[in-house]
C-alpha cells in the first residue's frame, strides 16, 4: 500500500545549514518556528498533528518574543548535532521533510509570522505539478473530408491536466506527438510508469492495448479503466496466444499445431520416455531432458537464431558431455513442443519466449490491428519478440527499466527513440547515493544520467549489525531460497503472523523437492550421491550449514506443505517474505534486505546479475530500507564472482560446436 504523504516543516535545507554552521537564525517567525520543530524533533517523534500545534505555537511565540529567539536556539545549537545530514535522518524516521527553497521563501513572505498548514503542505508537494497536455484523436489522422458534416465531427484533440514530474510529462508529450514511432522508454525504479501507462490509457485519444506481465495486472487495470474507452489489456500470454493462432490462421507456420501458452504436469521421466530420448553417457534420459530445455530457454532469450553449445554452458560443463549429441536431442525437444500428436495432452510446457522463438524463426509479422501498444515491463522482453515488435507498422511503446532485468541485457527496437526517466516519486533523496553507488558496480548500467529521489519522500536507508535489529513488519527480501526457507521455518516456530510470496513459495517448494531427493538419492546408494554433494557445496559457501541439517533430520515435501498451512495470504500479513526476484512490481513503506541479497555468486547455475538484483530490491521501499553495514563490500565481491563466473562460461563455448539448429 502507498505510504501517507511526508509531513513538511516551513524550513529549508538552506536555512538548516547555514544555521548549523554559523548559527544563523532565520528572519520570519515561520521559518523560526520551522527550525524550532525540526530540533524538537531530534529529541523524540512527534505525530503531524501535534506537529501543526507546535508549529502554531511557536509562531506566535516568536512574533509575540522575538528578542528571546537568539539565547533559545544558541541552547538548542549546542546541544544537538552539528551534522545537518543527521538532521534529515531523525526527520525522516517519523515522515517528516523539510521544504523546498522556493516554497518557504514564499510563504515566509506572504505569511510570515502565521502557518497556513493545509496550504503549505499542498504547495511543498513539488515532485508531481499539473501540467496540461494535448492528445491527438483518431479524427486528426483522418484525411481531410472523411467526415462529410463538420457538426459531427469528434474534436481532433482532447486536453487533460493531471500532476505529473517534468521528465513525465516530456515523455508523454513525445508519444502523443509521433503517432507511429517505437520507442523505449526507459524509467527508475518508481519513476511513476505505471500512472504514465494510466493517463495514456484515460486519454482516449487513440485506440490502445496495453500488455501486461501478468493476468493480475490485467484485472487492475481494468478496474482503473473506464469501460467506454477504445482500450484492449491483455496480458503476454494472451497477447503471444493471439499473434501465433493469427499467424496459424494464415498458413505461416510449419505446424499442423496451433502454439499455444501451456504448463507440463508430466514428469521429466515420462516426458523423456514418451519423447524417446535416449541416454548420453552417464546423463539418464530425464537428465537430458532438463539440461535440453534449459540450453533451450536460454537460446530463446538470446538474439541468435540457431541452437549452439554456447547455450547450454549454464546448464551443464561442456566438456562432461558429447556436444553433438546433446545439441540433437536439443533439436529433437524443440520440434516435440510443436509436435501437434505430443502436444495434444499438453506434454510440453510451452511458454511465452518459446513461441516468440519460434514466430521469429518463421519470420511472422504481428498484425497491425493492435493499434498503439503499451508493453509494459518491457525490458523483459526477449529478443525474438523485441524483433517481432519492431516491424509492428503502428506505435509500439516499451515501458521498462534495464536495471531491473536481472538475466541478460534488455532489448532496444531495430528503430526508433529512447526516452529517460530519473525522477523518482517513491523514494526520497536520501537513498540517492546509495542507489546511485549500487549501480555504479555495474558497468552495464544504461542510464545516461543518475538516479534522483524525491523532496517530497522522506525514505530513510538503515544498517544492521544483527538480523533482529530489523522491523518485525513490512517486507523481508532474501536473495537465497534457502536463507528464506530457514527464516520462514524460525517464523513458524516462534508462531509469528507472516505471508511469503506465491512465487517465492513455488519456488522453495522446488528446492525442497530437489534437497529431499538428492539426500534420498545418497542414502539409496550407500552415501554417494553427486547432487548432494553440489548442495553441501552450495550451502558451505553461502554459509548455510544448516539446510543440509534440515534434510538429514528428516525435513522433506511433507513438512514443507505442513509450513504452507499455517500462512497467511500474502496481501492481508503485516510481515511479508520474498525473494528478490519476485519484489518487482511492489512498494511497501518498510523494507529489510537480507545479507544473502549482497553476498550472491557462489553457484555454478547463477544467473543473476547481483547490482540489479540489489537495485531491485532497495527500490521497493517508501519510507524504510534496511541493509547490512557491509551491503555494497559485499556486493562488489558478488560482482567480481558473476565476471569470473561469465568468464568460465566463455570458456566453455569454445568446446566443438557440433551441429548448428535453424529452426523449422
Amino acid at each position: 500500500m502507498p505510504s501517507p504523504a511526508a509531513y513538511t516543516l516551513p524550513l529549508s535545507e538552506t536555512a538548516l545549514r547555514a544555521f548549523l554552521d554559523t548559527g544563523a537564525i532565520p528572519v520570519t517567525a515561520l521559518e523560526r518556528a520551522g527550525l524550532f520543530a525540526a530540533a524538537l524533533c531530534q529529541q523524540r517523534p512527534h505525530h503531524p498533528a501535534a506537529l501543526t500545534r507546535l508549529l502554531d505555537d511557536a509562531c506566535a511565540l516568536f512574533v509575540a518574543q522575538p528578542e528571546a529567539a537568539a539565547g533559545q536556539f544558541q541552547t538548542v545549537r549546542a546541544a544537538l548535532p552539528l551534522d545537518p545530514l543527521a538532521w534529515l535522518h531523525a526527520l525522516a524516521a517519523q515522515g517528516v521533510v523539510l521544504g523546498p527553497d522556493a516554497v518557504v521563501a514564499r510563504y515566509a513572505q506572504a505569511s510570515p509570522d502565521a502557518y497556513p498548514v493545509d496550504a503549505f503542505q499542498a504547495d511543498s508537494q513539488v515532485t508531481l505539478e499539473p501540467h496540461t497536455l494535448r492528445f491527438a484523436t483518431e479524427v486528426a489522422y483522418a484525411e481531410e473530408g472523411h467526415v462529410a458534416d463538420d457538426r459531427l465531427r469528434a474534436p481532433a484533440f482532447v486536453e487533460r491536466t493531471h500532476s505529473y514530474t517534468q521528465e513525465q510529462a516530456r515523455a508523454l508529450r513525445a508519444i502523443i506527438a509521433n503517432d507511429d514511432e517505437h520507442i523505449d522508454l526507459d524509467a527508475y525504479a518508481g519513476a511513476g510508469k505505471t500512472h504514465l501507462i494510466l493517463q495514456l490509457l484515460d486519454s482516449g485519444a487513440r485506440r490502445y492495448t496495453y500488455i501486461a506481465p501478468r493476468a493480475g495486472q490485467v484485472q487492475a487495470f481494468r478496474q482503473r479503466l473506464s469501460a467506454a474507452l477504445p482500450v484492449q489489456v491483455v496480458s503476454q500470454i494472451a497477447f503471444a496466444n493471439h499473434v501465433a493462432g493469427d499467424a496459424f490462421r494464415r498458413g505461416l507456420l510449419r505446424t499442423a499445431w496451433r502454439p499455444v501458452f501451456q504448463i507440463s504436469k508430466h514428469a521429466l521421466r515420462d516426458i523423456a520416455a514418451r519423447i524417446e530420448l535416449q541416454s548420453i553417457g552417464s546423463f539418464a534420459p530425464a537428465s537430458v531432458l532438463r539440461i535440453a530445455l534449459e540450453g533451450i530457454a536460454t537460446w530463446c532469450r538470446s538474439t541468435t537464431l540457431q541452437l549452439a553449445p554456447r547455450h547450454f554452458a549454464r546448464a551443464v560443463p561442456w566438456t562432461v558431455i558429447d556436444s553433438a549429441a546433446l545439441l540433437a536431442a536439443a533439436e529433437h525437444v524443440w520440434r516435440s513442443m510443436f509436435d501437434p500428436q505430443l502436444q495434444r495432452h499438453a506434454l510440453l510446457s510451452v511458454n511465452v519466449d518459446h513461441i516468440g522463438k519460434w514466430l521469429a524463426l518463421h519470420q511472422v509479422s504481428v498484425p497491425a490491428s493492435w493499434g498503439t501498444l503499451l508493453i509494459d515491463e518491457g525490458h523483459d522482453l526477449s529478443p525474438a519478440w523485441k524483433a517481432l515488435l519492431s516491424s509492428y507498422e503502428g506505435a509500439v511503446i516499451s515501458l521498462g527499466d534495464p536495471n531491473q532485468r536481472l538475466v541478460g541485457h534488455a532489448p532496444r527496437f531495430a528503430t526508433g527513440m529512447t526516452l529517460e526517466i530519473d525522477q523518482s516519486v517513491r523514494q526520497g533523496r536520501l537513498v540517492e547515493k546509495l542507489v546511485n553507488e549500487t549501480l555504479a558496480l555495474d558497468p552495464g548500467n544504461r542510464y545516461e544520467a543518475p538516479f534522483v529521489g524525491s523532496a517530497d519522500q522522506p525514505t530513510l536507508s538503515s544498517t544492521y549489525s544483527a538480523w533482529s535489529d530489523v522491523p518485525v513488519s513490512g517486507a523481508r527480501i532474501y536473495g537465497s531460497p534457502w536463507r528464506l526457507l530457514e527464516e520462514a521455518q524460525r517464523l513458524a516456530a516462534a508462531g509469528a503472523a507472516f505471508s511469503i510470496h506465491p512465487d517465492s513459495l513455488a519456488t522453495l517448494g522446488r528446492e525442497v523437492t530437489r534437497g529431499a531427493e538428492a539426500y534420498r538419492e545418497l542414502t539409496a546408494h550407500g552415501g554417494s550421491s553427486q547432487r548432494w554433494e553440489d548442495l553441501l557445496v552450495e550451502c558451505e559457501e553461502q554459509d548455510l550449514t544448516q539446510i543440509p541439517r534440515m534434510f538429514m533430520r528428516g525435513y522433506n515435501r511433507e513438512r514443507f506443505v505442513e509450513l504452507t498451512g499455517r500462512l497467511l495470504p500474502f496481501h492481508d500479513a503485516a510481515l511479508q517474505l520474498m525473494l528478490v526476484e519476485h519484489a518487482k512490481n511492489a512498494e511497501f513503506a518498510s523494507v529489510a534486505m537480507s545479507r544473502c541479497c549482497f553476498r550472491t555468486g557462489f553457484t555454478r547455475q547463477y544467473a543473476h546479475n547481483p547490482v540489479r538484483a540489489a537495485y531491485t530490491a532497495m527500490t521497493r521501499g517508501t519510507r524504510q530500507l534496511w541493509l547490512p553495514g557491509d551491503a555494497l563490500e559485499e556486493l562488489q565481491l558478488s560482482m567480481q564472482r558473476y565476471h569470473e563466473r561469465r568468464t568460465e562460461q566463455r570458456r566453455s563455448k569454445a568446446a566443438p560446436p557440433g551441429r548448428p539448429y535453424r529452426g523449422g
